[in-house]
């Protein structure tokens, strides 16, 4: 669930679940509402009242951010207005109509979200089928800056304009208001898009969401929740009409019950007015209603047993569910919020560190986590299982909740806790600025709706950090027992996923929560605290060649053949990133070795710390946590982290001990083969990994070092074989350093030379000064024209084409942005055609591959999921499109309507570090062209004329060469319906401990 009390005014969720269970609520991060429980049952329309919405701070004694302006409008709406230059000279508008699903009626079920979907579909000031391309018109592109989404108490639609100028913004405000109270909800309109919503019902049935569904209606019970997925009902979308439809709108998009939040490079007296000016005529269309009967949830314990046999992992859960009304916030309560957090802190390092201490247990991960949604205390704990061990998981889950709840946490425990909780605000103040409008406006709406103060970083830290210093175990333990023991709430223990119980599921699993609530427990011993071992080295190496390059960056060749690449950025204050690449020529790919590595390297540890001691030295830095890899690309492997510069030197000690005294513990590689394996054989039924991984087959020509891995490949791999083939390379393959961000390069390039350049002598990286010159690169045969049909099993009738028209590789970069271009332009063709007017898909999309490591590789990718039935259709239509442009290609108009958004947030895109590390510094000193590349891609971008891209059309786009791969699910055989068991009766609970929060879905 989601307590804000860390995120310094930006949304956190303190819901870190592994597994299934967090993939049944990964696309549906919760809303937290602050509707009212108790909701009344459909009342008759009530006459308007004035509504005055309050704030937050309306209520509490924590200040506001002041940087923030408040304020309402006399319709009740709220608005919220923030300067903010992150990124720089963008504007961000979100409008949240607080209100979703569980305001439909039971003949609404659906209609929040495909109220939603008609936004976009003709209002007062935007006929139909205008908006999209006026807004691409302006550069924003359909999906990654105009966007929306509906969840169970919330409607959030969402704009971030190019620029901050005061046409620009005003445009946008006066989308937004007619979405607020101009839709005209044409009926045609109203019948095209009930295809794409049907479309994206199929496409979102995943396992995921079907056990997120069970879920909702075990731990609800009595409570209209798990019948309200955002997502609705096919049978309301197949039959909502314009006068269903308008209902909805008119009861339930009111002005007192929708937040404006508009953040980025604007003054916010301009922003006000603006405001002032596009929402004055939005005002509430019909009588207020009361919302729905919300109903009274049941008390006792539940048992769920939800067999997903699609899915690649099971999950072990215990949450406890309890009404209570929304508290106003407060120091008090965020004190409350503060120590319970540290208790669940201590659950997860605790659960974590028994997953890797018993590598065949039945644990492989898990996470304590509590919040508040509506008029609702959850809590809950989750465990993800090892395969055919969900009932052990259960019991070691609950025995571990139990012995918190019964002793506390150590002072060792809590005390690591504290420091790690200590430094998340210190780095929230010293990162403040690096906030962008995105993560801003998001946090301002959701605070508002939440009923949480939006707060500074400074507040924040300020307001926390005495309650840190004075933390007690005991204080822990008592917030732990207020969030979990109360015999009046619902308990709901629940298997879900691959494991299946058989018929006796749902008495086994409760026997088996019967054991682990009569278990003896003893407390845990306190842990003596750890020495660092890989700090201050007394060698450093020695500078060879030194350079101030283009851009500002600063490379160094170490005597020992390291490259450093160092650049510094102050357009994200405080923020560091690190990337240590090591070349991996393509030929020494070997299957399966380099995705275990990629799996448990870091889990295995150092020589001298396990993983459990990291997680204690580390503890209070921005080192913890923040160091991954290595990821594996086509001829590289690369370790990364995000620190603070205070942090940098103790972020390369740990890299370079990563790279000189790695673990290899083989618990590391057991825990992870478990989920890998696991995962690969539940890809049977899986139809987009199917699709995608036959297409990477017969791409490659099934090339064993470039294709997706086998499970017979995955379960050879072994730690002996990958340490074996890694070690040499960890030991001697050429390897460049990049750093970037907001560091001294001087301090950086000393700490360059201590740590890595004192690194025994490796092999020199070849320079290639020439992108087009033969035999740099390895060579691979052609894509394949091919047509293959591949049927798989599976329970949602479903189909999946995937398109590739092969093209070249990466490195003439003129052809490779135009190609890209092109996909732009095919998406749009899509857009309008597969899904638009045809119906037929959710999100149809193209795109452009091209290696940069095997020469001529490359291809333009489509991929469109359609109903069985119609999957001729759709192929028909993307050959008829491929085939068009090709022979007709595109004009002005479209070109301007995709180029502008890319040209537009092409400044934005240079001002991250992200940027700066991937494209440029990460090979400058190997491929040094690349400097060039980032000097002209402004302005090359802006010479993409129609001519190019036609070229490239015709000259790629030739349907006789294309590798196409189809994907039919039909479903299961008739009769042959999957068997969900229901929750068992409630028992009556003697002294049942507690569960946590769930999140909730939202439908984009």
């Amino acid at each position: 669930m989601n307590r804000s009390i860390l995120s310094a005014g930006i949304r956190v969720s303190f819901l870190a679940l592994g597994g299934t269970l967090a993939r049944a609520v990964i696309a549906v991060a919760c809303a937290l509402g602050s509707s009212a429980m108790g909701w009344a049952a459909d009342a008759a329309p009530t006459a308007p009242q004035a509504a005055v919405p309050p704030f937050p701070q309306d209520h509490s004694e924590i200040a506001p951010d002041p940087a923030v302006v408040w304020g309402r409008l006399e319709s009740g709406l709220r608005w919220c207005v923030m300067r903010n230059q992150q990124p720089k000279d963008k504007v961000t508008i979100r409008l949240q109509v607080e209100n979703g699903s569980l305001a439909e009626s039971e003949q609404q079920r659906g209609l929040a979200h495909y109220l939603e979907h008609m936004a976009f579909n003709g209002s007062t000031h935007f006929p139909p089928g205008k908006l999209v391309t006026l807004l691409q018109g302006l550069g924003l592109a359909f999906g990654a800056h105009t966007n929306a989404h509906t969840s169970f108490d919330e409607t959030v639609y969402k704009l971030d304009l190019p620029d901050a100028q005061e046409g620009t913004l005003a445009t946008g405000l006066r989308v937004m208001a007619d979405w607020a109270g101009g839709l005209s909800l044409p009926s045609d309109a109203i019948d095209k898009e009930r295809g794409i919503i049907l479309a994206e019902m199929r496409d979102r049935n995943t396992p995921g969401f079907r056990e997120f569904i069970a879920l909702s209606k075990a731990r609800y019970p009595g409570l209209i929740i798990g019948e309200r997925a955002p997502i609705g009902l096919a049978e309301t979308v197949k039959n909502a009409d314009r006068e269903l439809l308008k209902s909805y709108y008119d009861d339930w998009y009111r002005p007192e019950q929708m937040v404006l939040a508009v953040v980025g490079a604007i003054e916010p007296a301009q922003a006000i007015e603006a405001i002032k000016s596009a929402f004055a005529d939005v005002a509430a269309r019909s009588p207020k209603r009361e919302r729905p009967s919300f109903g009274t949830l049941r008390a006792g314990v539940d048992v769920l047993c939800h067999h997903e046999a699609e899915d690649d992992g099971t999950e072990a859960i215990v949450e406890l569910v309890r009404p209570r009304p929304r508290p106003h916030d407060s120091a008090q309560l965020r004190h409350l919020y503060l120590l319970q957090d540290l208790g669940e802190r201590v659950f997860n390092r605790r659960i974590t560190d028994l997953a890797e201490r018993d590598p065949q247990g039945p644990i492989l991960g898990g996470s304590l986590s509590s919040g508040q949604w509506l008029d609702l205390f959850i809590a809950t704990a989750s465990a993800h299982a090892r395969p055919g061990k969900a009932l052990e998981a259960l019991r070691v889950l609950d025995t571990e909740r139990r012995r918190l709840l019964a002793f506390g946490p150590t002072a060792a425990e809590l005390q690591v806790a504290a420091r790690t909780l200590g430094a998340s605000l210190d780095q929230a103040v010293e990162q403040a600025g690096t906030r962008t409008n995105v993560a801003l406006a998001t946090g301002i709406y959701t605070a508002v709706h939440e009923d949480e103060v939006f707060v500074s970083p400074q507040t924040q830290r300020d307001l926390l950090r005495p309650f840190i210093a004075t933390a007690t175990p005991a204080d822990v333990l008592a917030a732990l027992k207020e969030e979990w023991l109360d015999e009046h709430a619902h308990l709901m223990v629940a298997v879900v996923g691959r494991d299946d119980l058989g018929a006796d599921g749902l008495a086994a699993a409760r026997a088996a929560f019967d054991q682990a609530e009569a278990a003896h427990l003893d407390p845990l011993e306190e842990r003596k605290a750890v020495a660092w071992a890989y700090g201050q080295i007394a060698d450093t190496g020695a500078v060879a060649k030194q350079a101030l390059g283009a851009h500002e960056i600063h490379q160094l060749r170490f005597a020992n053949h390291v490259v450093a690449n160092i650049k510094h950025t102050d357009f994200q204050p405080n923020q560091v990133l690190v990337e240590v690449r090591l070349a991996v020529p393509p030929v020494e790919r070997q299957p399966g070795l380099s995705d275990l590595v990629s799996m448990a390297f870091l889990d295995g540890g150092l020589g001298k710390h396990p993983t459990q001691e990291l997680r204690e030295i580390l503890a209070g830095t921005s080192v913890l946590n923040h160091v991954g890899g290595p990821s594996f690309s086509e001829d590289g492997a690369a370790f990364s982290a995000t620190v603070l510069p205070k942090d940098l030197e103790l972020c390369l000690q740990e890299l370079r001990a990563y790279i000189v005294d790695p673990g290899w513990r083989p618990e590391a590689e057991v825990r992870a083969k478990a989920s890998w394996i696991e995962a690969l054989e539940s890809i049977d039924t899986d139809l987009d990994a199917q699709v995608s991984r036959g297409f990477a087959f017969a791409a490659v020509v099934n090339a064993p070092q470039r294709r997706p891995v086998a499970v017979d490949e995955a379960k050879a791999a072994t730690f002996a074989a990958a340490r074996r083939w890694f070690q040499p390379i960890l030991e001697s393959a050429p390897l460049s350093l990049s750093i970037v961000g907001d560091i001294d390069p001087a301090v950086a390039a000393g700490l360059a030379k201590q740590y890595l350049g004192s690194l025994g002598e490796r092999r020199e990286a070849p320079v290639m000064t020439d992108p087009h010159a033969p035999n740099v690169l390895a060579n691979c045969p052609p894509i394949p024209a091919d047509l293959r049909h591949l049927d798989v099993p599976g329970t949602n009738p479903r189909a999946l084409l995937m398109l590739g028209w092969p093209t070249d590789d990466f490195y003439d970069i003129a052809q490779t942005r135009r190609l890209g271009m092109l996909a732009e332009a095919f998406s749009e063709r899509l857009r309008v055609k597969v899904r638009e007017q045809l119906g037929q898909a959710y999100s149809p999309h193209a795109w452009r591959e091209a290696s940069e490591a095997y020469r001529g590789y490359g291809y333009l990718g489509v991929m469109v999921g359609v109903a069985p039935e119609r999957i001729e259709d759709a192929r028909a239509a993307v050959l008829a499109i491929a085939a068009e442009l090709a022979d007709k290609g595109i004009d002005d108009e479209l070109l301007g309507r995709i180029k502008g958004p890319q040209v537009k947030n092409m400044a934005a895109y240079r001002q991250q570090n992200r940027y700066w590390l991937s494209s440029v510094l990460e090979r400058c000193q190997e491929q040094p062209f690349r400097l060039d590349w980032a000097a002209s891609m402004e302005d090359d971008y802006a010479r993409i004329t129609v001519d190019d891209v036609n070229a490239l059309a015709k000259r790629y786009l030739d349907n006789s060469k294309v590798l196409q791969v189809i994907g039919v699910c039909a479903g299961p055989a008739k009769g042959d319906v999957p068997k969900l068991e229901k929750a068992e009766a409630p028992k009556d609970p003697a002294e049942q401990p507690k569960p946590k929060a769930p999140e909730q879905p939202k439908s984009p």
